[in-house]
């Protein structure tokens, strides 16, 4: 992904969708953005779209398959720069024509009107050894492969779905202000936006912006930025 990426005036923000099937909004979106209901020439997903998939694990991939087969036809016509999250990893084999952005390269940094963004899902900065290395070995291409293999009439696969079937995941941080003023101290840039936390706020943090694109699955929003503003559009 080259460093020189632009953001464009009009470009859609999604996040945290969780897609599975008691959780339909992104797949809603995506049709409506294949419709033309909704309208854009560049697509941010921001993590977490699924409520789990890897480039390795069959189930999941035929599962989730409607949703993959959209956003690779819309990607035919719309710029889509898709970053990994904690519950999607290893998507290049499954979206050729989508930007996707692993972990270990974000945040990425882009301009928008000649100011420096950073972007990512959210789950960097963790300052905890044991999650990254969590992370390192959950994206073990060979360890999934092998998971696959021994993943017998799916019931690896599908103790995983029930259990996130069931997961609550909207909830509103009380100390959410006192995280953004940490993990800004993090990104080299004017503005910074991320995923992960499902809370949609926006803060001004000394000389920086930050803004948390919400859960498309809790707010039933994306957002669009316009003229400089992140506005929240209604599903």
């Amino acid at each position: 992904m080259p460093m020189c990426l632009k953001i464009q005036e009009n470009a859609l923000f999604v996040a945290d969708s969780h897609y599975n099937e008691r959780r339909d909004e992104f797949l809603v979106f995506l049709e409506k953005l294949r419709d033309s209901s909704i309208q854009t020439t560049q697509l941010f997903l921001m993590g977490d779209m699924f409520d789990f998939i890897s480039g390795e694990s069959k189930y999941f991939i035929k599962r989730n398959q409607k949703v993959i087969n959209l956003i690779n036809s819309i990607a035919e016509t719309v710029e889509i720069i898709y970053f990994e999250g904690n519950h999607d990893y290893n998507l290049n084999i499954i979206f050729p024509n989508v930007k996707v952005i692993k972990r270990e390269i974000q945040p990425l940094y882009a301009t928008y009107n000649e100011k420096k963004v950073g972007l990512s899902h959210g789950d960097i900065f963790v300052n905890d050894k044991f999650y990254d290395l969590y992370c390192k070995v959950i994206r073990n291409s060979v360890l999934l492969k092998f998971l696959n293999l021994i993943d017998f009439n799916n019931s690896i696969s599908k103790k995983i779905y029930y259990t996130l079937l069931d997961k609550k995941i909207c909830s509103k941080m009380t100390n959410f202000d006192k995280i953004v003023k940490r993990r800004v101290e993090h990104y080299d840039c004017e503005i910074v936006i991320e995923g992960h936390f499902h809370q949609g706020d926006e803060f001004q943090v000394n000389h920086k912006r930050y803004k948390n694109i919400p859960s498309l699955s809790c707010s039933q929003e994306y957002t669009r930025l316009e003229n400089n503003v992140f506005i929240g559009e209604r599903l």
